[in-house]
């Protein structure tokens, strides 16, 4: 029979203490990244309709190239806008900690 190494009860209490926060951490960071997600797309539509309207009243003023522009520019826009609010929210999910469950087609754990 091969000897068995004892736990004290104590020691496995407290790694499965461990192990449960370990669970609730990952299943904030997840629970965290499906919520932001769903916001964004309903902000970011909401802010469409008036980015929109803010850049066809600003192509009207512009003269050849108006519409051309308009379109850059509101493109530019969005594309700022979104590099900086994936930035901060990168960096508040590394303050909060976690591990984010993604799944890979083919791939389960």
């Amino acid at each position: 029979m091969a000897e068995e190494k004892k736990v004290k009860p104590e020691q496995r209490v407290k790694a499965e203490i461990r192990r449960a926060v370990r669970e609730v951490k990952d299943t904030f960071a997840s629970t965290a990244s499906l919520i932001i997600s769903a916001l964004t797309l309903v902000a970011g539509l909401a802010w469409n309709d008036v980015a929109k309207a803010y850049f066809s009243k600003l192509k009207e003023h512009l003269s050849g190239w108006g519409e051309t522009v308009g379109l850059f520019l509101y493109a530019l826009v969005v594309t700022i806008i979104a590099v900086v609010i994936i930035h901060r929210l990168r960096q508040i999910q590394k303050v909060v900690g976690g591990k984010s469950i993604k799944k890979t087609p083919g791939k389960i754990k």
